[in-house]
């Protein structure tokens, strides 16, 4: 199990086993634990090497290292404090533990290490459960009370660190990717959110999963799982929660400069500490805003030692998706070390790619992501083992096209705003136009999919649990807008982001996702985040002068994970892609079920080349997790 896993962390591994009738616990080391670690004296540091043990042991903690801070045996887990009482396997960072450490070292806490692994145990000792409220960070772990018997799991406030649990009829699993249940059983296919994904697209929102039985754990949530109850379910505590947004105010260039100097001072500081590791760190930039921002900042404290990365295009049928223009401006002025990649050089590998990307994400796509798998590969090939980057900004701030709707929607066509914000838009005329003025039923229709033709193949009400489809109110205001994105769509961002950094051992980090800059930009007025066509304004100003204007007040707007995609998939790629979509045991399952045969009659097989991109997207990438998790298949070295 702990082996499915291994790009996590390749680094250390170790295993510690718990007799639910004593105190009595083993300790196993495996292949990759490195040798100081097997000769330290240290209480949790293990002895023998993995092997078959007595079924007396009914309760694991398995755990792979990604070595990041304190990179001695120190850092080891599971790890247990001094009296062997509680163990804990975590997954992430806590960017403030130091100041924790030193409040509990106040209280007479004493530390082995300078690790913020011993941080947690030491922090829930001190304070229970209410320790998670004192962490900023994102993490996913498990603590064992070796006396009590039960156990503490919490997840980050966003959802940052993914973590996943099932029951089945002699195990209760809990673990950071699905694909450690595949040693214990055969996963089958959950079809109604199969359905529910090819309607109306993935969602990393809800608790169901591709596999039956199988669930995320939420969010801002943890609970306490005694072992000795046998309970077949989860009682979650949610600790945290996002404010209900600002009303609307009205504009003023006072407040706007309080408020941007804040911003400012605020993502400095939330850049700062997502710097400390003790292996290189370096800074995704795509020349957007949001990148450069953070660029710069990070740029204020490593000084010379900044490296950045970026995804580059120099094909000439494929320039429109190139930023170097706007990488080479930010890249001057700051005069930071740009490292440089095409996410493609070998078209015949694209379809490996895909299934590379299928297996790290466990969920299919909403578009084939080669850009995210690149840029961390970039990483790696360069000994970076820590990436910051901008997820979560355009969602906090109103930085996608949708957010315009919500603008115009509460904008009075008597006052001059609302002509100068059309006329002065960053997004294309047309587009602003049909927003203001036409676009209410198409908004309807493609936002939240009312009156389309798939409400006859699903339910409504489960397609809306899924928190896909946005609700009515979305498209009141933009702080209704951007709250609902934080809350919901931005968990798909994260989620992008830990898989593919993680298939490559690498950890990433997000400064707009700090939770102190979330419930600043949750609370702050909305006159602020779109004025006067300018989208972001708030950070515009804040970094006006400190970045190239051309970067400050760009207009275009680029996603992270743009490619050519039709240009890609075409040709003899295509026929492979066609034969795999109709020849996949999983799709033709299907047929035998009312929402499939359904589905198959608006978007029929032995058509493809009629059905839109996006659904042809999600067909294959049906076809391929039947493939690879369903049916087995071990045709791109998935146990490496």
């Amino acid at each position: 199990m702990a082996g499915m896993i291994r790009h996590r962390g390749p680094d250390d591994e170790g295993f510690a086993l718990f007799d639910l009738q004593s105190d009595k616990y083993k300790l196993l080391y495996g292949e990759d634990t490195p040798g100081n670690v097997i000769k330290s004296d240290l209480k949790f540091t293990p002895k023998e090497k993995y092997q078959y043990t007595s079924e007396q042991f009914t309760v694991g903690l398995a755990h792979r290292r990604l070595s990041i801070i304190d990179l001695t045996a120190s850092g080891h887990q599971p790890m247990c404090d001094e009296s062997g009482r509680y163990w804990i396997a975590y997954n992430g960072e806590i960017y403030n533990f130091k100041e924790i450490r030193e409040e509990l070292k106040k209280q007479g806490y004493h530390f082995f290490s300078n690790s913020d692994t011993e941080v947690i145990i030491k922090a829930y000792m001190a304070w229970g459960k209410e320790c998670q409220n004192r962490f900023n960070g994102m993490w996913a772990f498990v603590i064992w009370d070796n006396c009590e018997k039960k156990f503490w799991i919490s997840r980050d406030r966003f959802g940052v660190k993914p973590l996943y649990y099932m029951f089945t009829n002699d195990f209760f699993i809990v673990s950071s990717e699905i694909k450690s249940i595949l040693p214990i059983l055969h996963l089958k296919p959950n079809f109604r959110e199969l359905f529910a994904y090819l309607i109306d697209g993935c969602s990393e929102s809800h608790p169901e999963t591709f596999f039956n039985n199988t669930y995320r754990f939420p969010a801002g949530h943890s609970t306490i799982y005694d072992c000795n109850e046998e309970r077949r379910q989860l009682i979650f505590n949610k600790y945290w929660d996002l404010e209900c947004p600002s009303e609307e105010t009205s504009f003023s260039k006072k407040e706007l400069n309080k408020y941007a100097d804040e911003y400012y001072y605020l993502l400095e500081d939330a850049v700062k500490i997502r710097l400390y590791a003790d292996v290189k760190v370096g800074c995704a930039l795509s020349g957007g805003l949001d990148s450069s921002s953070i660029v710069y900042c990070a740029k204020k404290h490593l000084k010379s030692n900044l490296i950045t990365f970026s995804n580059i295009y120099s094909k000439v049928e494929e320039k429109a998706f190139d930023e170097q223009e706007h990488i080479n401006k930010v890249v001057a002025h700051l005069s930071v070390k740009s490292l440089r990649s095409e996410p493609l050089k070998d078209r015949g590998k694209l379809l490996e790619v895909v299934d590379k990307g299928l297996w790290h994400e466990e969920n299919c796509y909403k578009h084939f992501n080669i850009a995210a798998y690149n840029t961390f590969l970039i990483c790696k090939q360069n000994g970076i083992k820590v990436a910051l980057d901008g997820q979560g900004a355009d969602e906090q701030l109103g930085g996608y096209t949708r957010f315009w709707y919500s603008y115009f929607f509460r904008r009075s066509k008597r006052k001059p705003e609302y002509f100068i914000s059309l006329f002065k838009r960053v997004i294309p005329y047309k587009v602003a136009l049909y927003y203001s003025i036409l676009g209410s039923k198409f908004i309807e229709r493609r936002f939240m999919r009312l009156n389309s033709t798939f409400n006859d193949i699903m339910n409504n009400d489960f397609r809306y649990s899924r928190n896909i489809l946005f609700p009515t109110d979305y498209l009141t205001t933009v702080n209704r807008a951007t709250h609902w994105s934080v809350k919901h769509s931005v968990k798909r961002a994260l989620r992008i982001q830990d898989s593919y950094s993680m298939a490559h051992s690498i950890e990433t980090r997000q400064p707009f996702m700090d939770y102190r800059m979330v419930n600043l930009l949750n609370l702050l007025p909305d006159v602020y985040k779109i004025h006067r066509g300018w989208t972001k304004y708030i950070a515009r100003i804040a970094f006006d002068n400190k970045l190239p204007y051309e970067i400050t007040w760009r207009k275009d707007k680029m996603a992270w994970n743009a490619m050519p995609a039709r240009l890609w998939f075409s040709g003899d790629i295509k026929k492979r892609m066609d034969s795999i979509i109709k020849e996949s045991g999983l799709l033709n399952d299907f047929s035998g079920y009312k929402e499939g045969e359904r589905f198959m009659h608006y978007f029929p097989l032995e058509s493809l080349n009629k059905i839109p991109l996006y659904i042809y997207i999600r067909l294959y990438s049906i076809a391929r997790i039947g493939s690879l998790f369903l049916e087995h298949e071990q045709s791109c070295n998935h146990y490496e």
